[in-house]
Order: C-alpha cells, then sequence, then structure tokens
C-alpha cells in the first residue's frame, strides 16, 4: 500500500505543471506590477537553489537570491561576504531562506536573520 502511494506521488510530480518558487515570486511581482529582471552577471546570485531576479524597491535595486534550503541561502550570504567590496555587509540582509543585496545600504549595517 505504501508502495502505490509513493509511486503515485512520484507519477503525479512528474507530469504535473507546477510552477517553480521563482515563478511563483514573478508572479507575485508581475500582479503587483512590480518590474523585475534575469540576473546577469552574478555568479553568487545566479548559484541560489531556487534562482534570483533584480528589483528596483523605493528607487534602490536589489538583488533577491532564492536559497533551496537555509543552509543554501547562508551560503549564498556567506559568499557575498567573501567575495564582495568592503560595504557589502552593510547592503546585505538575510531573511530565512532569501539573500537580499541592496544597490545602496538601507540599514547602515547587516541584517542577518536565521
Amino acid at each position: 500500500m505504501i508502495l502505490v502511494q509513493v509511486l503515485g506521488g512520484l507519477g503525479r510530480a512528474l507530469v504535473a505543471d507546477e510552477p517553480s518558487h521563482l515563478e511563483l515570486v514573478q508572479t507575485c511581482l508581475t500582479e503587483r506590477s512590480t518590474p523585475f529582471e534575469s540576473v546577469v552577471g552574478d555568479p553568487v546570485a545566479e548559484s541560489a537553489g531556487r534562482g534570483a531576479r533584480e528589483d528596483r524597491v523605493d528607487g534602490n535595486a536589489v538583488t533577491v537570491a532564492l536559497g533551496g534550503s537555509d543552509r543554501d541561502a547562508e551560503r549564498v550570504y556567506d559568499a557575498y561576504t567573501s567575495v564582495g567590496a568592503a560595504d557589502v555587509a552593510s547592503r546585505l540582509e538575510r531573511r530565512r531562506r532569501v539573500v537580499l543585496l541592496w544597490d545602496q545600504s538601507t540599514n547602515g549595517g547587516a541584517a542577518r536573520a536565521s
């Protein structure tokens, strides 16, 4: 009986046309009329498990990297701090599985939420 349930679940997952997490974020931004762009030339953001987008909030550009897990988001955050400019910590935030890299500092210091 369990084998049948597992096979049924796998079959449904293979044929279901469910959107990815990145596609869900894109849909949300589109419905709110918030323009966004694909990330280009940022290998750290591009390495995020669930993808990344670029956006603008109150005139401040932001790269939004969606980690596949808390550990993946931590890896992206750490990668930015290790390869980024001296001021990257003041422009970087982590909120669970999402890492935000702002073009300009929004709070004068790093915000790191676990």
